[in-house]
């Protein structure tokens, strides 16, 4: 088998990634214990530190506390949609808005 990432879970977390080549599930068990885990599961592309683990599939970490999760997607959402008119904004989190970015030349 080649070598494959495996997700460290504790409490649902993702805390940490690790690349093993083959591991036998007395070495899985062997880093549970070591590190507290919940589980150690196969990653995916959607896999990163920080992220959860829901039991089904994995979530990328919140980018921001307003998002939330979109079931269908399995994305995190910003609670008012990208404006569509061809500009560029950036997600202002205390107002709970998308602000223009603005480039100026001087």
């Amino acid at each position: 088998m080649a070598e494959a990432n495996y997700a460290f879970i504790k409490s649902g977390e993702v805390v940490n990634i690790a690349v093993f080549d083959d591991p036998s599930d007395e070495l899985l068990a062997i880093f549970k214990a070591e590190f507290s885990l919940n589980d150690i599961i196969l990653a995916t592309d959607r896999t990163s530190i920080g992220g959860t683990w829901d039991g089904t599939k994995f979530w990328p970490k919140q980018p921001w506390p307003s998002w939330v999760k979109n079931e269908e997607t399995a994305e995190w959402e910003a609670p008012i949609p990208y404006p569509t008119d061809g500009k560029t904004y950036v997600w202002d989190e205390p107002t709970i808005s998308w602000k223009e970015i603005v480039l100026s030349i001087a």
